[in-house]
């Protein structure tokens, strides 16, 4: 059977629910072979960033890529032009008295709006180091925020006690910026069959058991093609606690999914996480899943774009115990801020297309088509 192609346009608002969301969207309580989660344990974290430039369904290996500069000079970054048109790299404790403040992975992060300029800053030191925003009142309407970048939200099925970073990874979505106001959410199937870390052919899902988060994000790189600045993973706690932080989202279902009808709602995060977890009952199984995946998360990003930039460090700070990132405080807050500056004509949301049939071992895999080859090629700008 092969899947229907999913691709809608909507309001691209915050990328860091989305990741959230994604992450953990996925998870049900079912624990059979073909690839489904579970609750799992806060996950610790880690640094570095992962990236392969492989073609897509590539069999290579490649590693992880060094860290490299926040923001470096490129399109939609900061540069010495529009820093000198600031004034200034930074701001004293004093001289943020009004912002909003919160804290990434014990970070301190911040945001200080007047009138229709924003910045972003994350604290070094004494003072506080000015990584992004839009500043139209000096000439530098930007954004500057990092500019074209790619991730990997990822779903764990560790059950308690297990874990969580070598599970398996049974949500996978790939978010992307084109840093011009572009975007989108591309989902994988579960079962995509791709050379895995250890080297064996087997579901993409299975890469976080062998070379855990990191390896999975070059899994997810290599079998993609899309380079990836590194990855974000949650659970279910961290799903909830985004959600409502948001004061829950609204969809509109076509039909109804489990105890939640069809027509249009404002979901709890209980109701939330049904609607991204069920499968079973779903014509198209974990195809349709995955688009309801795409719902919930571009839901949360229209919802959380009504609520203002400077929502985002209370909101990094509530799910920040629940969300393991080799990302820096820099790269999540100009990532999640991207969303505040998205032209809503030019962000998608799809599933990979494949074909079911049988695998190794004679298990259940998907074969990516050459439709979801090409999707790949024109994601790797970021706009979907």
């Amino acid at each position: 059977m092969t899947s229907v192609r999913r691709t809608a346009r909507t309001t691209l608002a915050g990328l860091l629910v989305a990741a959230s969301v994604a992450s953990v969207a996925g998870c049900s309580g079912d624990d059979s072979g073909s690839a489904t989660t579970g609750s799992a344990a806060a996950p610790t974290t880690t640094t570095g960033a992962a990236a392969a430039t492989s073609s897509p369904g590539s069999a290579s290996t490649s590693s992880a890529a060094p860290s490299g500069p926040a923001l470096a000079a490129g399109n939609g970054t900061l540069t010495p032009q529009v820093l000198q048109r600031l004034g200034k790299t930074s701001f004293t404790d004093a001289e943020l008295a009004g912002a909003s403040r919160g804290t990434w992975k014990g970070t301190g992060i911040a945001v200080r709006a007047q009138g229709q300029d924003v910045t972003l800053l994350v604290k070094e030191g004494a003072t506080w180091k000015i990584v992004g925003g839009w500043w139209p009142s000096k000439g530098a309407p930007g954004p500057y925020l990092g500019g074209k970048r790619h991730v990997v939200a990822l779903g764990s099925d560790a059950r308690l006690g297990q874990d969580i970073q070598h599970s398996r990874a049974d949500t996978i979505q790939v978010v992307g910026v084109d840093g011009k106001g572009g975007g989108g959410i591309l989902g994988l199937p579960r079962d995509t069959l791709t050379t895995l870390p250890n080297g064996s052919q087997g579901k993409i899902n299975g890469a976080m058991v062998s070379g855990g988060p990191a390896g999975m994000a070059r899994t997810v790189s290599r079998t993609t093609g899309i380079p990836l600045q590194g990855y974000l993973l949650t659970d279910f706690v961290g799903f909830q606690r985004a959600v409502h932080a948001i004061g829950g989202i609204t969809v509109t279902l076509k039909r109804p999914v489990k105890d939640v009808p069809a027509g249009t709602h404002n979901l709890t995060a209980k109701q939330a996480l049904t609607v991204a977890r069920e499968r079973k009952s779903l014509p198209g199984g974990d195809f349709d899943r995955s688009a309801n995946q795409g719902l919930i998360l571009m839901s949360g990003y229209a919802k959380l774009r009504t609520l203002g930039p400077t929502r985002l460090p209370g909101l990094m700070t509530a799910i920040s115990p629940h969300m393991s990132s080799d990302l820096t405080p820099a790269q999540v807050l100009t990532l999640l801020a991207s969303a505040y500056q998205a032209n809503p004509s030019r962000v998608g949301r799809s599933v990979a297309d494949g074909q079911a049939g049988s695998g190794p071992g004679g298990a259940s895999v998907v074969r990516l088509t050459p439709a979801a080859k090409a999707e790949f090629g024109r994601f790797r700008d970021g706009n979907l």
